[in-house]
């Protein structure tokens, strides 16, 4: 049971990263860019801390490198499932559902 709190834990502190990095980022990145950003950020968290996702629930893979690889792929799904569930969760019936995030126009001066 831990082990699946932890995994939800560095979840939610991921996508709060990945809310933060968007809004320092002075223009709009493309949703693939900023989700690869995440991965690589996930997979140097899992790397930097020593864990995996895999090993507490007894999964081996091929090779180590594999581990800090997935887990950050792990984190990001599970990370947009949870915020997912929450905003589900949160809707109220009747009400049009609520964008995941707002549109920013840019403009120039």
């Amino acid at each position: 049971m831990y082990a699946f709190l932890v995994l939800v834990v560095l979840a939610l502190v991921l996508s709060v990263v990945q809310d933060a990095l968007s809004e320092l980022i002075p223009f709009r990145a493309p949703a693939a860019l900023t989700n690869t950003v995440t991965v690589l950020i996930g997979a140097g968290l899992a790397w930097g801390i020593g864990y995996s996702a895999f090993a507490p629930f007894g999964q081996d893979l091929r090779a180590e490198w594999m581990h800090p690889v997935l887990t950050g792929f792990v984190l990001v799904a599970m990370g947009e499932f949870v915020r997912t569930v929450i905003r589900a969760i949160a809707h109220r019936a009747g009400e049009p559902p609520v964008e995941a995030s707002p549109a920013r126009s840019v403009r120039a001066a």
